[in-house]
């Protein structure tokens, strides 16, 4: 086989493998980490570019908490300025996630665990939000957030926000999440979940995977059981 063979074979190998991987369900990380400009530096390295803190994809840290969050308003990708905490506490399960639009380490990985798990989390309750907030307003208009949403395939139940800068500030330190100084890149990966109004936030630390997503959605969404008696 020459050269000028090889390259549209070896080609035709790797869309195959991609393929498969998509098909088989386990469309995770993989469509974007197949994405070299979006894994310019990669989702599994800190992105202060120390290279002994590994971000664990493999290890999520879970931890109960409530948290006082503070009565804002946001503006969503079509422009529109919403209440904050009218948008979840609407009734049912709520995700949320921070991330910025121009970020290519940690939240295209984040955001694509939610574009990953939304088919599933349809067939399991239809009443599901997820939330997806730019920690960076400056340069996060609402056409940019749709654009966003837009490549990640988002439906209907996935709603994007931006707002002022005092205000996303006041949302990171509400959900313990601000990071230190000024620089965006130092933000972790939080994805937090909340079954209804009133229930704890369940947060967890690390990247995570569309099945990560869905265990998690499931366990939070499934009926307690009741404690035993001591008859």
């Amino acid at each position: 086989m020459s050269g000028l063979q090889a390259v549209p074979f070896f080609s035709a190998i790797l869309l195959l493998v991609n393929c498969q991987m998509v098909c088989s369900g386990e469309m995770t990380q993989s469509w974007v980490l197949s994405d070299s400009k979006l894994m310019a530096n990669s989702p599994q390295e800190d992105p202060r570019g120390n290279q002994n803190e590994k971000i664990s994809a493999a290890v999520p840290e879970f931890s109960e908490n409530f948290y006082d969050l503070p009565n804002l308003t946001l503006i969503d990708k079509t422009g529109r300025e919403v209440d904050f905490l009218q948008v979840i506490d609407y009734g049912g399960p709520v995700m949320l996630q921070f991330i910025f639009a121009t970020c290519s380490s940690i939240c295209p990985v984040l955001s694509a665990s939610f574009a990953s798990a939304q088919p599933v989390l349809d067939t399991l309750k239809a009443s599901y939000r997820l939330i997806s907030i730019s920690i960076d307003p400056e340069q996060d208009t609402p056409q940019k957030l749709d654009a966003y949403a837009n490549r990640f395939k988002a439906g209907n139940n996935w709603y994007f926000f931006t707002g002022n800068r005092k205000d996303i500030d006041s949302l990171l330190k509400a959900f313990n999440a601000a990071y230190p100084g000024s620089n965006k890149m130092y933000h972790k990966p939080l994805t937090f979940m909340r079954s209804q109004v009133n229930a704890p936030w369940i947060r967890i630390e690390r990247l995570l995977s569309k099945n990560d997503i869905v265990t998690a959605y499931k366990k939070l969404i499934e009926p307690q059981p009741l404690p035993k008696s001591n008859q």
